[in-house]
């Protein structure tokens, strides 16, 4: 409830302002439709490019935004202060597909190893952890690499 009412409205707050740099490294926003409201949502996530153009991002099954963009090819997103169109991939079944990924942000991202519940050992996230949250997670791949 603090994410939705406090920290999601200044996150995005800072990501569309020129104060933007401050977290633009950590965090993108996802221009979210709902399939049958139509109502739009703005959502801040973290993410790990994987290179120029390919990022990664997760959100537990659980939240049920992400759904309404099982059927969606491209999505607007907010990257370092620039709007931009994107491709979109989303997979929450495929654990041999989600895990690399999703290790290789818990790598990246110690916040997002926090949220997944990952720990670590000797600055690497611990494997079974890393596993469970692979299922428990929702992977959702974004490529603007062509734009």
């Amino acid at each position: 409830m603090i994410w939705r009412l406090f920290i999601n409205p200044i996150t995005i707050f800072i990501l569309k302002s020129p104060l933007h740099y401050l977290l633009s490294h950590f965090f993108i926003v996802l221009h979210v439709e709902g399939k049958k409201t139509r109502k739009k949502y703005f959502i801040p996530v973290s993410f790990f490019e994987h290179k120029k153009g390919l990022l990664s991002c997760v959100t537990d099954k659980p939240n049920i935004w992400w759904r309404n963009l099982t059927d969606v090819e491209e999505i607007k997103i907010l990257f370092k202060g620039k709007e931009v169109c994107s491709k979109i991939n989303i997979e929450a079944d495929d654990f041999e597909y989600i895990f690399p990924k999703l290790n290789a942000l818990f790598t990246h991202s110690r916040i997002d190893g926090f949220f997944g519940q990952v720990g670590y050992k000797n600055g690497k996230p611990i494997k079974e952890d890393a596993e469970g949250a692979a299922k428990r997670m929702v992977l959702i791949e974004l490529d603007f690499s062509e734009s």
